[in-house]
């Protein structure tokens, strides 16, 4: 099914990302090596994360129908809670690289999660009801 396939394909982009960060960044070997412990420690964070915004999906979805009020605020506060925590990851996440990499780099980089979790974002969207 559709929602099945988003997740399949969320997470092949997940496992992909390391592989397309490194070639879009073109980083020399020393650069490599203080990038990918960050890195690595950035998806583990992001990874609970995608979960996280996964549940809120998953409620939105069992609630579809018969959605009360007090229900949608809930999903909602929970959204909210989940998008300002991306930012506050990534910015986490821009200040260390700025202590291992030129700041064009950091942005370089900042610019392909942006493209990748648009990616994933989409991919999650298509799996929620725009109507009843």
């Amino acid at each position: 099914n559709a929602k099945d396939d988003a997740e399949l394909l969320i997470s092949q982009i997940q496992t992909d990302k390391r592989a397309i960060v490194l070639s879009a960044l073109q980083l020399t070997d020393p650069q490599v090596q203080a990038f990918t412990p960050i890195y690595d420690e950035y998806q583990r964070e992001m990874k609970d994360l995608f979960g996280r915004g996964s549940e809120v999906i998953n409620k939105f979805a069992a609630n579809y129908g018969a959605m009360t009020d007090d229900a949608a605020k809930d999903i909602m506060k929970d959204f909210f809670d989940v998008r300002d925590d991306r930012n506050a990851i990534l910015e986490k996440y821009a200040k260390k690289l700025q202590k291992v990499l030129p700041a064009t780099k950091v942005l370089q980089w900042l610019q392909v999660e942006n493209k990748l979790n648009t990616l994933l974002d989409a991919e999650a969207a298509a799996t929620i009801p725009v109507s009843r």
